[in-house]
């Protein structure tokens, strides 16, 4: 028996397990998949479920809290359907009647450069057409342990240094419909005339 598991870094086997002479080993592997916590079986522990209890609305998919903010869930609006990479998922979410995007996504590095994309927005929040950013976080696992692949792993190996990535949230809004999904032609030549301008200001 061997033992896979595969994140937005890539793959970890672990060495070969004779079921025969090891049968404790096996029954442990086994015990933990079946009966384990909800991360055993790739769910992740760190987007809550929602409260059928307390929640008004039928459409809440669930709770995702990026600081001391918890934001309801309502639909996802995109899903990365690649294993390996920055496995990005953007929530359409709400607080306070406030409709928010959540972008869940993992960089590649430790937390010193992750916060490349967040310094750009607040740089460009002036500019028309970019999205306004709300606030981020680096998603922790627990009180000052940041979610990484590389918490993972217990040796690092030189085919995989430098290749972890570090699990962050970023707020932003306004919600808007793609492009492709215009209900006129004025608003879709207008839409691509907000494009135009925001590239000029940038370039100017």
């Amino acid at each position: 028996l061997r033992v896979h598991v595969h994140d937005h870094s890539g793959g970890i086997v672990t060495p070969e397990i004779n079921i025969h002479e090891n049968p404790d080993a096996f029954k442990y592997i086994m015990a933990c998949i079946v009966f384990g916590q909800r991360d055993c079986i790739d769910s992740s522990p760190l987007v809550d479920p929602p409260d059928l209890k307390n929640t008004k609305d039928d459409d809440v998919i669930g709770k995702i809290t990026v600081n001391e903010n918890v934001y309801e869930l309502l639909k996802v609006i995109f899903c990365n359907q690649g294993l390996v990479g920055r496995g990005t998922v953007c929530y359409l979410a709400r607080r306070d009647g406030e409709e928010f995007i959540i972008k869940d996504h993992w960089v590649k590095g430790d937390k010193t450069i992750v916060l490349n994309e967040v310094e750009m927005l607040k740089t460009l929040k002036d500019i028309p057409g970019v999205p306004q950013y709300i606030e981020h976080c680096l998603v922790k696992v627990e009180p000052g342990k940041v979610d990484d692949t590389q918490m993972y792993r217990q040796k690092i190996y030189s085919s995989t240094q430098g290749v972890y990535r570090t699990h962050v949230r970023l707020v932003l809004k306004p919600q808007a419909r793609p492009l492709h999904e215009f209900r006129t032609r004025k608003e879709l030549v207008k839409a691509i005339r907000d494009i135009v301008l925001s590239e000029f200001v940038v370039l100017v």
